[in-house]
């Protein structure tokens, strides 16, 4: 690197401009403190970076612009926070990572929406779970898959269906199976027994 050209500026009305020339790289380096705020600006042959500080905001505006931290990092506002990318936005942890709101909290996607562990994932509501969809499947690949509740409901507008290998239905008090259409039960072999049985 050659020479640079240094040169400082004072002027009651304008303030204090300081100019750092580096002809060979074709880097300018320009320092204004006007009395209303500070600007710092590095242009080069192809890029330019302003750091803009007034008493009451601080702007940055950069090509890449990165925070490295060896120890806490911490953001805090008392107001609105908004974090917008328009590419790909990626936020990771090497160990455990916690979103929290004390108000509502919402997610969305316009296109899929994936969440997977290595381990166990668990849903949890105080009170009222929806899940909805056009289409849903819910399976276990090895164990059991239960639903359970005070009372359950299944109901299909359409159609329903349970098979298995071997099925069994059972009830602690009553069973009732109704159909106000045609009902069937059909078997290779069909057993109905009791103390009471009353047909018809």
């Amino acid at each position: 690197m050659g020479k640079l050209v240094c040169t400082v500026e004072l002027d009651k009305e304008k303030g204090v401009t300081v100019k750092v020339e580096n002809a060979d790289d074709q880097i300018t380096q320009t320092v204004v403190m006007d009395g209303t705020s500070i600007t710092i600006t590095v242009k080069g042959s192809s890029e330019t970076s302003t750091y803009v500080q007034k008493q009451d905001s601080v702007t940055i505006t950069c090509k890449d612009f990165t925070v490295d931290a060896t120890g806490t990092l911490t953001l805090k506002s008392q107001k609105e926070s908004s974090w917008t990318s328009q590419d790909t936005l990626s936020l990771e942890s090497t160990k455990d990572m916690t979103f929290t709101s004390k108000a509502k909290l919402t997610q969305s996607a316009t296109q899929d929406a994936k969440l997977t562990s290595n381990a166990n994932v668990a849903v949890e509501a105080a009170s009222k779970l929806d899940m909805k969809a056009m289409q849903t499947s819910l399976t276990a690949s090895a164990g059991d898959n239960k639903l359970e509740g005070v009372n359950l409901k299944m109901a299909g507008t359409a159609q329903a269906e349970l098979s298995a290998p071997m099925t069994k239905v059972a009830a602690q008090g009553k069973l009732g199976l109704e159909s106000s259409g045609l009902a069937e039960l059909k078997g290779s072999m069909t057993t109905v027994g009791g103390s009471l049985v009353k047909l018809g």
